[in-house]
């Protein structure tokens, strides 16, 4: 919250928002402090603010509290399972045996909500395997702060190796290319490699025989020997699917052949991308445009990629971090109109499918939706009618028109700005024009308008706050218009 409002808070919002006591909030004020280096809280003159070191964003803030807090110390070492009970984890751990049993309680209660269960003898996690598989790639990815891919206690050739076998299988497939891809390709084959080596396999079932293609065994000797010296397995065709899993079990499909054969032969997979298609069609339809088939298929792969490996009756999986959440709160400050009715539409898709129902779910198809569609915050701004603000001010019309330009470069929305054109003689109906518009902007007094008329008064110039209040603005004007046109 301090991070994105940098003038400050009062502990009293910050209570609000957090639901937590004001013990529990300076607690955590201090924690961060001692934490690191890289942030600071402090108060002054009645407000908390944050300072922070250049170049450092708060993605580093999450990586330093998952690397120190207990909690996710003992997540990560169920995922090794080299602890048969509490004794030998609190030991390892440095912990008391009395904290690290109440910190697996915690964690016990919180991965429930997803179907995962911890089982104590030994300790393990058990539940949907791609669903726990996923978990600790969300989990490493906000840990490891950097750009490479980090996987622990692996040798720099090792790590090197795995990344090889990465970059021959994408290339093997013509699958996507892109680093993001090829990363969370690699996190996932050594996070499925510890679960193999304790036990947990991916349902065979569940995996493809055909439509894809594993590397040749002379491109990948080096990831072979990898396996082998690190978790003690032999590299056979159906391990290698399993480390695989994203691909093999049609959770993340990126070409145009995996996606025909997953429809063709995968029933699950099958239903979700007819059922996502409706979805990609309702938005279509919102944005007003036509659209090509190519295009139409593409958007619905996205939207399966990001929800196929989900229990349907199951919650979002976050770790801290909810950076697609934050996204809309920022973007809804300049779109509201444009974030809303994309959420009203993602919201009677579900409701009629009756999966995939919870906020997060929600905020995650309306995230992919405004962001894969590029003009989209655009395109809805111009299905909605037309709001006209008149501009009356004690500025030469060279100087009306400058401002005009820039509040209609920066400010989103369908809205048009009018200049009076009034002159001494016409002073009488001044107010009388006014009303016949949808609102005001002055420079300067707003005595004689009606209190409930719609203005803004601004310095004769443009600040980031005038603008704020002229977007806040526009998109009152928006929705009250939107309404009266329903009814």
């Amino acid at each position: 919250m301090l991070y994105y409002n940098r003038d400050g808070l009062p502990n009293e919002k910050l209570l609000s928002e957090l639901g937590c006591s004001l013990p529990i909030l300076l607690n955590d004020m201090n924690v961060i402090n001692e934490l690191q280096d890289n942030f600071f809280i402090e108060k002054e003159k009645g407000l908390y603010r944050l300072t922070l070191r250049n170049n450092v964003s708060i993605g580093k803030l999450y990586s330093e509290v998952l690397a120190n807090s207990p909690e996710f110390q003992i997540v990560e070492q169920l995922l090794y399972e080299r602890c048969d009970n509490i004794a030998e984890l609190s030991k390892l751990l440095y912990l008391s045996s009395s904290n690290t049993q109440r910190y697996l309680k915690k964690i016990e209660k919180v991965l429930r909500v997803a179907g995962i269960r911890l089982y104590y003898r030994p300790l393990r996690l058990e539940g949907k395997e791609s669903v726990i598989r996923h978990f600790y790639y969300r989990y490493f990815l906000e840990k490891q702060y950097s750009l490479n891919v980090a996987l622990p206690d692996l040798k720099e050739y090792q790590l090197k190796s795995v990344e090889q076998f990465v970059i021959a299988f994408t290339e093997i497939n013509g699958l996507y290319k892109k680093y993001i891809f090829q990363k969370r390709v690699a996190y996932n084959v050594f996070i499925s490699l510890w679960r193999i080596k304790n036990g947990h396999h991916y349902p065979a079932k569940e995996l493809r025989r055909r439509g894809l293609s594993l590397p040749k065994t002379e491109d990948i000797t080096k990831f072979r020997d990898t396996v082998s010296e690190v978790f003690r397995l032999d590299l056979t065709d159906d391990l290698l699917r399993d480390c695989l899993w994203l691909s093999f079990s049609d959770s993340v499909v990126f070409s145009q052949a995996h996606r025909e054969a997953a429809i063709e032969d995968n029933p699950r997979y099958s239903y979700l991308f007819e059922a996502h298609l409706e979805l990609t069609d309702r938005f279509v339809k919102l944005l007003g445009k036509p659209i090509d088939e190519t295009y139409r298929r593409e958007l619905t792969t996205v939207l399966v990629n990001d929800s196929y490996l989900y229990d349907e009756n199951r919650d979002f999986l976050t770790i801290l971090r909810k950076s697609r959440t934050i996204f809309l709160k920022m973007v809804r400050i300049m779109h509201k109109y444009a974030v809303d009715k994309a959420t009203e539409t993602v919201t009677e898709f579900v409701q009629k499918h009756q999966f995939y129902k919870t906020e997060d779910f929600i905020t995650n198809y309306v995230y992919l939706l405004l962001t894969e569609e590029v003009d989209s915050l655009e395109e809805l701004a111009n299905q909605e009618e037309t709001v006209h603000l008149l501009l009356i001010s004690d500025l030469s019309p060279t100087e009306e028109k400058f401002i005009t330009k820039i509040i209609s470069q920066i400010v989103y929305g369908n809205f048009e700005i009018h200049h009076y054109e009034g002159s001494l003689k016409d002073n009488g109906d001044l107010f009388k024009k006014i009303l016949t518009y949808d609102g005001l902007i002055t420079t300067g007094s707003s005595e004689g308008v009606p209190a409930s008329f719609p203005l803004i008064s601004m310095d004769p110039y443009v600040t980031p706050q005038s603008i704020v209040a002229i977007q806040n603005l526009v998109n009152e004007l928006s929705e009250a218009k939107s309404k009266r046109s329903k009814q």
